[in-house]
């Protein structure tokens, strides 16, 4: 299991219409200005002030499902489910109790194992259970679900096998949340090591709460970060082979290029092998990790990978210059990269190089010469599909593209410095 954490720091501050600027006052943690209580019920009818989707994106939008859910070993704080079928477990600490601190990580992995022991029907007993103590009708998980996006009838054995699947297989996003987390990366992955047989992600995440001062009231800013996540599990393999010679423990081998192991991934891969050849989808992992040695960056969203290039001018943003979803097809809109580098980068030149780079990537596209006689203009506008297959056939000339655009604008970038 590795686990990352990143903090980054820095307070906000409000700019008013005269430009006049105020500085939220961050409220301590050791103030006891608010109970556990108020954390779960801001939770619950907010899910979105979790960070979800940039800690795992099937995991979003979190649909709240349960509140003081009971298990075997306590009560889960707040329980989530996504439209994909994946459970999100929160438990939530205000970080005053030094005890509390050194066991909660390990309580939610009860957490996690217990869940894992239930069956779909155990699952939507409690979420009927939810719903009806909330006043929103005695309805099932799908039913739930529907409230967030359709699904047809004949879509409901899907869900409840890929529910079923997920909680078999322990696939949770588990989350501590609190208001001033100091929690130790090394002590959390003392936890996590000890639970093999379940393949979550847990991330530790603060809600930084502000006092807003207001002319006639007293309102609250609060802001969510993401101070650790794990990234992957790395299984091991313990061979006992006698009293002499002791025992070796054996990494299993190295998995192929780009699988990082997360669980968003892994969903897209399966559901990817259902929709296209076995050979599309090793294409695809080699593609990915070209894509990154070329030195373009792979985001993951929940239906889809993006490849995108950093801004060479230092300003952090990526620009997008394809995705591939899960049914194998890569695309971009004829509009999105001129405009971002335009928008971003503003240097004469570089909606053109833009624009270059979309001309080659068309060219991609099966039957392109016969469709069109003529490139790009600045002024079109269309979506440019193109399937996995051909750049499977074309992947030396996907590569030499993305290398254009990266050495055009990387020495426009220098030479406007």
């Amino acid at each position: 299991m590795v686990v990352l954490g990143k903090r980054r720091h820095g307070d906000p501050i409000i700019i008013g219409p005269d430009e006049s600027i105020t500085k939220p006052r961050r409220i301590p943690f050791s103030e006891k200005a608010f109970e556990e209580g108020w954390l779960q019920d801001l939770i619950e009818a907010n899910p979105e002030v979790l960070p979800v989707a940039d800690i795992e994106p099937v995991f979003a939008p979190a649909i709240s499902v349960g509140r003081e859910v009971q298990t075997n070993v306590g009560p889960i704080d707040n329980l989530f489910i996504s439209p994909q079928g994946y459970l999100t477990i929160v438990e939530t600490k205000l970080w005053r109790n030094p005890e509390a601190r050194r066991q909660v990580a390990g309580q939610i992995i009860d957490y996690a194992k217990e869940v894992r022991r239930w069956s779909f029907e155990d699952l939507n007993q409690r979420v009927r259970t939810y719903n009806k103590k909330c006043g929103k009708a005695d309805i099932s998980i799908i039913d739930t679900l529907r409230t967030i996006e359709p699904i047809e009838e004949d879509e409901e054995p899907t869900i409840v096998d890929a529910v079923s699947r997920n909680i078999r297989d322990g696939r949770f996003l588990l989350l501590v949340v609190g208001d001033g987390i100091r929690e130790s990366v090394e002590e959390m992955a003392e936890f996590l090591n000890q639970t093999p047989q379940l393949y979550f992600t847990l991330a530790l995440v603060e809600l930084q709460v502000y006092e807003l001062q207001g002319d006639n009231d007293r309102s609250l800013l609060v802001i969510p970060q993401i101070v650790a996540r794990t990234k992957e599990i790395t299984r091991a393999v313990v061979e006992i082979r006698g009293k002499t010679e002791g025992i070796s423990v054996t990494l299993p081998p190295e998995p192929p290029p780009t699988t990082t192991g997360t669980i968003s991934q892994e969903a897209f891969f399966r559901t990817l092998s259902e929709n296209v050849e076995s050979d599309l989808v090793a294409y695809a992992r080699k593609m990915i990790n070209d894509m990154e040695d070329l030195g373009s960056d792979v985001v993951w969203k929940k239906a889809s990978y993006v490849v995108k290039i950093s801004d060479p001018s230092g300003s952090g943003e990526l620009f997008t210059l394809f995705w591939v979803d899960r049914n194998g097809i890569a695309r971009t809109f004829s509009k999105w990269l001129p405009n971002q580098l335009e928008r971003i980068l503003g240097l004469p030149g570089s909606k053109q190089i833009a624009m270059n780079f979309l001309d080659k990537f068309a060219e991609l596209s099966p039957g392109y010469e016969k469709r069109n006689k003529k490139k790009l203009s600045l002024d079109s506008s269309f979506d440019l599909v193109v399937p996995l297959s051909e750049l499977q056939e074309n992947h030396k000339k996907l590569c030499s593209i993305v290398e254009y655009i990266i050495k055009e604008l990387s020495e426009l970038s220098e030479k406007s410095h």
